[in-house]
């Protein structure tokens, strides 16, 4: 085999001598490439990559070192095929390595050919356009043009750790902002509550019983208006995440738990919801210190003068489930004066109806790319409530952008082989539903942050076959491509809808 090369090697060496002009190079499938031999600086042959090998040109962008970093704009080159790696550092010198990869690809070591020390690296983030490889304490950065390496304004940012967890239970023992509580099972934000009087019991369950508009506090809302509630009017009747549109009121951690339990608890939704007449509902409940109560609410909506409703809402803004479960949730707030709905947190909207407030965070920054998934994996198999945020906005994720300050259902996405999980805008716009799709890009990933509730007495009703959120077909109307004015001012945006797409590949995705 050596032998063939040699022979092969000077035979081309030979041909280039004679002719002195173009060396045409004939490919399995009968084409032909041509190059101009003055511009040849060398020829080499180079193994192919394997599955899971890094492959091709890299440029480098950053070398980030515990306090400080250094930008190369792209002026270094490495060029990896299969086991074999080449340096090109900005004055042109080579060094050519030989790599020994882990049996599970996820990191190798660099052994120089002309002598000296090999160096051990971690793949600590790659996708299409980034690679980041950690040695020590320094993580290179690299991206896969000049360009985008000499354009980068800062480096991307990565958990101190140099090990990348593979173990669930290790990932797990890294979450933070626990919110037990010793008192009652509903988190420590309610331990400071009083258990329900017979008072409060009573009072709950008269349905005549209104929530205060002031209570509520949202601007030129200030009453209660009959409106026409259909329960479940999609998904063959049962609850589905797009029966839950944010309006007016600022409780997105509330939609977002809302559209959480449709996703992973449809049943849990029914089983909690009475309807007593063609008015009138009872929702089961718990007070402060986890104690069951029943909390009766009208179909009558918190509305303006014009009668134009603050709240939540299903597609074509017909009202549902979720309208009635978060006018249960106003009453109750306004009940036990625990505080205001605008603003309520995840761990504090779940309990009033789950019975249970434990929950856990991770903040962005703190896992590697696939960590953040295996998070996700572990609580939606656990059955958690699970609802992250973004700390950065105009992140182009599938089809819709971040947004900053704001709640989103984490889901499986339907879209494995390309996206790594889904995120549910609860503002509902567009055909995708408000679902982002988080690809496997650190810019990305590391801008997430997650607050993971235990699922108290929905846990026996969890749906067997959860997998990625297919959002329902519906006749979309106008306000359900566009944000409501509240909302708009409510986040400084002028309009927020479906980001720029290429057509052909949006309509490979979207079914």
């Amino acid at each position: 085999m050596k032998s063939n090369y040699v022979l092969t090697t000077i035979l081309l060496m030979v041909s280039v001598m004679s002719y002195a002009q173009r060396l045409d190079i004939t490919l399995d499938d009968n084409s032909i490439v041509s190059y101009d031999v003055s511009k040849i600086k060398s020829m080499e042959f180079m193994p192919e990559s394997e599955p899971g090998q890094v492959s091709g040109y890299w440029y480098l962008g950053w070398r980030v070192m515990t306090g400080s970093s250094k930008h190369y704009e792209g002026n270094e080159k490495w060029v990896f095929n299969g086991p074999v790696m080449k340096q090109v550092t900005s004055t042109g010198a080579e060094t050519i390595y030989d790599l020994e990869y882990a049996d599970d690809k996820k990191s190798f070591r660099a052994v120089p050919r002309e002598g000296g020390s090999a160096t051990a690296y971690t793949i600590v983030s790659r996708d299409e356009e980034f690679l980041a490889l950690k040695s020590g304490s320094i993580i290179r950065q690299f991206y896969k043009t000049v360009a985008g390496a000499h354009d980068a304004t800062a480096a991307v940012s990565f958990p101190s750790r140099t090990v990348i967890y593979t173990d669930t239970t290790k990932v797990w023992g890294l979450k933070g902002g626990s919110s037990h509580s010793s008192t009652t099972p509903m988190g420590n934000h309610y331990a400071k509550y009083a258990a329900a009087t017979q008072e409060q019991i009573e009072w709950l369950a008269d349905v005549k019983n209104q929530p205060d508009p002031t209570y509520i506090n949202v601007g030129g809302y200030d009453r209660f208006t009959a409106k026409t509630i259909n329960l479940y009017p999609l998904n063959n009747g049962n609850p589905t995440p797009a029966d839950v549109n944010q309006h007016a009121i600022g409780d997105c951690c509330m939609c977002a738990v809302f559209a959480s339990l449709a996703y992973i608890y449809p049943d849990f939704i029914k089983s909690i919801i009475t309807r007593v007449s063609s008015t009138s509902y009872i929702v089961k409940m718990y007070d402060p210190m986890g104690n069951p109560v029943d909390v009766a609410v009208d179909n009558k909506l918190l509305c303006n003068s014009s009668g134009g409703c603050a709240q939540v809402s299903g597609k074509n803004g017909v009202f549902n489930w979720a309208t009635i479960m978060e006018k249960a949730l106003m009453k109750w707030l306004c009940c036990f004066k625990t505080g205001g709905l605008g603003g309520i947190g995840t761990e504090h909207a779940a309990p009033p109806f789950t019975g249970e407030g434990d929950s856990w965070s991770f903040s962005p920054g703190t896992l590697y790319n696939s960590e953040l998934t295996m998070v996700v994996d572990y609580a939606l198999k656990n059955g958690m409530i699970s609802v992250g945020g973004f700390n950065k906005g105009g992140i182009i994720c599938g089809t819709l952008e971040t947004v900053t300050g704001h709640a989103f259902t984490v889901m499986y996405t339907r879209y494995p082989d390309k996206y790594e999980f889904s995120m549910r805008n609860p503002w509902g716009v567009s055909e995708v539903d408000g679902v982002l799709e988080i690809a496997n890009t650190r810019s990305t990933m590391n801008t997430i942050d997650f607050r993971l509730v235990m699922p108290g007495a929905a846990a026996p009703y969890k749906r067997q076959d959860l997998g990625g959120y297919v959002p329902v077909k519906f006749q979309m109307g106008q306000q359900d491509r566009f944000l409501s004015p509240e909302m708009l001012k409510m986040y400084n945006l002028k309009s927020y809808g479906p980001a720029p797409v290429d057509e052909e590949e949006d309509n490979t995705k979207e079914e």
